[in-house]
């Protein structure tokens, strides 16, 4: 394993050094007993068959027993602590990487699949950590292993250890290689898995368009074709690592027909007893399993140090929207909003041009113009998901880069057209990001004022009732006015309606426009409209166009004066 993913793993492996101390000193003690039961095979056919010696007869079984129990003892502890260590640092590594990720701006998840990360966070994790609670301490432990039972090897005949041992190094060689290989096979395995489960969230989450479409089967064969090529990868990657053991048994096979040779010779001369040769015999047979098990660990160490590599390059990325040094708290906006020259790129893409305007305290403000103008972009400038490229956005004359981002997003209140609910409780839905600091009586309070309490009271559980993935046991009207008194509950001083009532019928987006007038009520309001009927009594309008604002008025004004707005208003209203 590369030395920067070691040094990055010993931070997570240090706060657990007195585990590790007594997981070694348990590898150490099971390697040695291993090899000391290689040793016994000497005495117990020297002294107990051949020589006959009574005394010996009753001490070598006792012996021999507990051996046995003293190895299943140490090989327990060492287990429970390298699996207690492994299993902590998964749950950190894992928890480090949810918290690094959630922090990180919105253009990163912008460029990033929900499928592709949750792979990330859920699988390479995985895979981490079965190398470090099982597969590294295993190769340690018969490592151990290994060096006790050559000391048993060469305590028995140097020559013939010489000579027999001589395949270990002929075996490294092919074990390299095919190891280079599985990293290769691995780090492909892994990126697979992440597009299937892109494939899976995508199909479960859109399932309803998928029904609408009735494309089922297209989903099907999208699926079946990752899949297989997934499997072509794990096939592959089987192909490599199951021919580890035959070419050790080959390897082994070699060297049994030498020892078998060379060692009845040495018999046969009196060299070495029946007894010796059956110990040296014992622990080079035992050298089998620790061998291969060792090599089984390289190939599955390289299969994994792309995930690993993954896990902690995710963790070194930087957040392109971060507080300043000395951030100021945002204490409420006095004067009002102002952009200056503001542009802002996406993807290279110049997206907001020129952007000038100021929004006074208090006031309300619409934005409107056809799709893909910028108006839901220079609305996400507000809480700073994203950082301008040129220009500036003031909040009371202090440059919106120097507030904190805690502060400044508390006081601001977004309800958009997709509204999000979460597989909770009504009741934890509307009192979302409060902190334990709302009661009940809070919550009915805004629920009231929102007109969702009637509906709440109606439901299986009341306010305890749990909504299901993104709320859909609810009607899009229901959704929007939770969400309108989760934003009531906040409190904002900034309000942000993002096109709230785009996606009702009328009779829902009358109920929600009545929610919507209560809140607005006393804050500082910009609203991206889609129907022109919501905001014909707007005192200030915004038309933009292409990223650039095109005009500023009152319904009256920009009817008069503003082609683009009454061409856009005649479209709607088929003038």
């Amino acid at each position: 394993m590369p030395e920067k993913l070691v040094r990055r793993l010993f931070v997570y492996v240090k706060p657990y050094i007195k585990y590790l101390i007594l997981s070694s000193i348990s590898m150490v003690i099971v390697g040695g007993l291993t090899a000391l039961i290689a040793y016994l095979v000497k005495p117990v056919l020297d002294d107990v068959f051949i020589s006959k010696n009574r005394q010996m007869l009753i001490l070598l079984p006792v012996a021999i027993v507990i051996v046995y129990l003293l190895k299943g003892v140490f090989t327990y502890l060492q287990s429970w602590c390298t699996a207690y260590v492994g299993e902590n640092i998964l749950f950190k590594i894992r928890n480090d990487l949810f918290k690094r990720i959630s922090a990180l701006s919105l253009d990163f998840f912008d460029r990033y699949h929900t499928g592709e990360l949750i792979s990330r966070v859920m699988n390479d994790t995985e895979m981490l950590q079965e190398v470090v609670s099982r597969t590294i301490p295993d190769a340690i432990r018969e490592s151990f292993t290994v060096v006790f039972l050559l000391v048993v090897v060469y305590m028995n005949n140097v020559k013939l250890a010489l000579i027999s041992t001589i395949v270990f190094p002929v075996a490294v060689y092919p074990l390299v290689n095919l190891g280079n290989r599985l990293r290769k096979v691995g780090k492909k395995r892994q990126e697979t898995m992440a597009k299937i489960t892109t494939i899976l969230q995508e199909a479960f989450a859109g399932i309803r368009v998928i029904k609408a479409f009735t494309t089922e089967k297209m989903e099907s064969e999208k699926f079946e074709q990752k899949g297989n090529e997934f499997l072509k990868i794990n096939l592959k990657s089987v192909r490599i690592s199951e021919i580890v053991s035959p070419l050790m048994e080959f390897i082994g096979a070699v060297g049994l027909a030498f020892l078998i040779w060379f060692g009845g010779y040495l018999v046969f001369k009196g060299t070495i007893t029946v007894g010796g040769f059956f110990s040296f015999a014992a622990a080079l047979f035992m050298l089998y399993k620790p061998f291969k098990s060792i090599a089984r660990a390289y190939g599955k160490i390289q299969v994994v140090i792309p995930a690993a590599e993954r896990i902690f390059g995710m963790m070194d990325r930087k957040s392109t929207v971060v507080n300043k040094k000395n951030a100021i708290k945002f204490k409420g906006l006095k004067k009002g909003i102002r952009f200056e020259n503001v542009y802002f790129s996406y993807e290279d893409k110049e997206v907001l041009k020129d952007i000038t305007l100021f929004i006074p305290a208090g006031e309300i403000v619409a934005f409107v113009g056809e799709s893909g103008g910028g108006k839901s972009t220079l609305m996400d400038l507000i809480p700073r998901f994203y950082d301008i490229d040129r220009g500036c956005i003031y909040f009371d004359d202090v440059d919106i880069r120097d507030f904190d981002l805690t502060s400044l997003r508390r006081h601001i209140g977004i309800v958009s057209q997709h509204t999000f609910l979460f597989n909770d409780t009504v009741k934890n839905n509307i009192c979302y990001g409060m902190d334990g600091k709302a009661n009940m009586e809070d919550v009915i309070r805004v629920s009231k004022a929102a007109f969702a309490h009637d509906f709440i009271q109606k439901l299986p559980q009341g306010y305890d009732t749990v909504l299901g993935e993104q709320g859909f046991t609810l009607s899009g009207g229901e959704r929007q006015r939770i969400a309108i008194a989760r934003a009531l509950l906040k409190d904002p001083q900034i309000l942000i309606l993002d096109e709230a009532t785009a996606s009702l019928d009328s009779s829902s987006e009358e109920i929600v426009q009545k929610a919507l007038n209560r809140l607005i009520k006393g804050r500082t309001t910009l609203i991206v409209a889609h129907r022109f009927s919501t905001i014909l009594n707007v005192p200030t309008i915004v038309v933009m166009k292409d990223g650039r604002i095109v005009d500023c008025g009152n319904h009256r004004e920009l009817l008069e004066r503003c082609d683009y707005y009454r061409k856009l208003y005649r479209m709607q209203f088929k003038i």
